[in-house]
């Protein structure tokens, strides 16, 4: 494997973590609104807690994603506008075209 295998790897497992992470999240914050009994008139404060601490957690790793996708979105926006296009080849059909 070479550096830019390595590299795709490893920026594909964060990804995907990142990912889970957030599935994770949603599922259970969905999962304690549907399946936990609530109190009639208020929400309980160990849910309200829990949602505080959610919501915070969320913050932080949306802005790390996202910052980490700024950082290599100008990166590889740069590299791209710096490299020159690739000059065309011309095809060689030996005078059958058409058939």
């Amino acid at each position: 494997m070479n550096n830019d295998k390595i590299e795709g790897v490893i920026k594909l497992l964060i990804t995907v973590t990142f990912c889970m992470t957030i599935v994770c999240m949603v599922f259970l914050s969905m999962y304690s609104l549907v399946f936990v009994p609530q109190p009639m008139n208020a929400i309980a404060p160990a849910d309200k807690q829990f949602f505080f601490l959610l919501s915070d957690m969320s913050k932080y790793i949306l802005g790390s994603l996202g910052t980490l996708l700024a950082i290599k979105g100008k990166d590889a926006i740069k590299d791209m506008m710096s490299k020159p296009p690739e000059p065309e080849t011309p095809t060689q059909n030996d005078g059958k075209e058409g058939k």
